[in-house]
């Protein structure tokens, strides 16, 4: 009987035929872990109105995420809520290429779909109680939360080594060489959620600086499974429909603590700048090979019966300025350094079905600079102040790709590009105790609305 030599790879697979959720040690290079839409805008829709850009002014108590130093500028507690509707562009990739590499020489067409399900969530919750000379502050970010179904397709024509794989060290050794016609297919679905509750402090320093410090606990839940499939399409094969070639599923949870410090200097009345430094949170959870398909025997001896698949949100740091020039009108700018690097700790090659088992190609992906910029003007209409933003921002490329001077497969895992966001909103004051914000951000990748509100108390 003929059998396709073992092209897909178990590790990561879940997560990697789900979202494009980069981890540290079972990163791979599978495609949909290379291009994850990180969001490290501040929340609330006065920020998003403004571009994000609200490190310098974090005057109410999205602060905690913000820039937990600004906290010290409330005078009355405070209640704030966020929800918030984003909405993903389907996203579909076509790939031909012809490959040369020691494990295949051919040709290659591939495809992949990601169909995203969105829906409106209560993102961010927080409450301030201030004091004299500190504040206190509590709250809840739901920094990713993402039902999505994937589903990938890939032909292959040429030649392609036979490979024995060692089941203790998990080493790929070509033993010879068969001609392929393949279709190899993969469906997966998945529920995933990171949420973090904050506790942060800050604390006058004089008159015109402020500390603040937040302790994150982190949680994820990832819940879902994958399918892996394939069919012989030379019409001599033993596999002539899709036939099931490996399975994996996933139900795990984790937590992990880490820490945000925020810097407030307020100059002169009119100006202030500021500074924070986000730690990343990271995770640990387990995925299972199951015992059904045609490899799933060399599944487990190349990844065990069960895995690590860790999640590892970038570092981040950034400085920002608010200036007013004029009474009515507030200019912000922050740029924000994200160190997509850290996605690359312990990146595993040659999961992908493609690459497979190429273990020593090299992929990289570079560290990113966000620039964000809004303007805000502050109006009364009767008795009612109203507030309108506008602002922009960009996202960095940060897709996990093959480096070029020593990869073959640079046609197949290409970098990505700096996507630009537009956004708008605008708000208004009730009684001095209510604020209502609204806000929207647009880009060609993705569309997101915002409604905020605070209570002071």
């Amino acid at each position: 009987m003929r059998r396709p030599t073992y092209r897909a790879s178990a590790a990561a697979l879940l997560l990697a035929l789900t979202i494009a959720v980069p981890a540290v040690e079972a990163a791979s290079d599978e495609e949909i872990f290379r291009d994850f839409p990180f969001n490290f805008t501040n929340p609330g829709a006065r920020a998003l109105g403004v571009g994000g850009a609200f490190i310098s002014l974090a005057d109410d108590s999205t602060a905690a995420q913000a820039n937990p130093a600004g906290l010290v500028m409330l005078r009355r507690p405070e209640f704030f809520a966020e929800f918030n509707s984003q909405s993903y562009d389907t996203s579909e990739v076509q790939v031909t290429a012809t490959i040369a590499s020691p494990f295949f020489q051919g040709d290659l067409t591939a495809s992949a779909a990601s169909m995203p399900r969105t829906g409106v969530n209560p993102t961010f919750l927080s409450y301030v109680l201030p004091f004299k000379k500190v504040s206190l502050g509590f709250s809840r970010f739901e920094t990713l939360n993402v039902q999505t179904r994937t589903t990938n397709s890939f032909s292959i024509v040429g030649i392609e080594a036979i490979v024995a794989i060692d089941p203790t060290s998990g080493d790929a050794t070509i033993i010879g060489t068969q001609p392929v016609d393949f279709l190899l297919a993969s469906e997966a679905d998945l529920d995933a959620r990171v949420t973090q509750y904050n506790f942060a402090a800050a604390f006058e320093l004089g008159s015109k600086f402020s500390l603040g410090l937040t302790g994150v606990l982190g949680t994820a839940d990832l819940d879902g499974g994958a399918d892996n499939l394939f069919r012989d399409s030379s019409g001599g094969g033993n596999f002539p429909v899709l036939t099931l070639d490996y399975a994996t599923r996933i139900d795990d949870t984790d937590t992990d603590f880490v820490y945000n410090v925020g810097l407030l200097w307020r100059p002169a009345g009119w100006m202030n700048i500021g500074a924070v430094y986000r730690k990343g949170l990271r995770f640990v959870l387990q995925e299972t090979v199951l015992d059904e398909g045609v490899r799933a025997a060399e599944a487990r001896d190349l990844y065990g019966r069960t895995f690590d698949n860790v999640l590892h949100i970038p570092d981040s740091y950034g400085v920002g300025l608010s200036f007013r020039p004029a009474d009515p009108w507030t200019i912000l700018i922050d740029v924000v350094r994200v160190e997509y690097s850290d996605l690359m700790d312990g990146f595993l090659s040659g999961l992908n079905r493609i690459t497979f088992p190429e273990t020593r190609l090299d992929f990289t992906v570079d560290d990113g600079t966000e620039m964000h910029v809004g303007v805000e003007k502050i109006f009364l209409s009767g008795t009612t102040p109203v507030a309108l933003r506008l602002g922009a921002w960009s996202d960095p490329d940060h897709r996990i790709r093959a480096e070029r001077a020593t990869n073959e497969f640079v046609p197949v895992f290409p970098e990505g590009e700096r996507v630009t966001h537009y956004t708008a909103g605008f708000g208004l004051t009730l009684k001095q105790s209510i604020q209502l914000d609204f806000a929207a951000d647009v880009s060609d990748v993705d569309t997101t609305a915002v409604f905020s509100t605070i209570f002071r108390f």
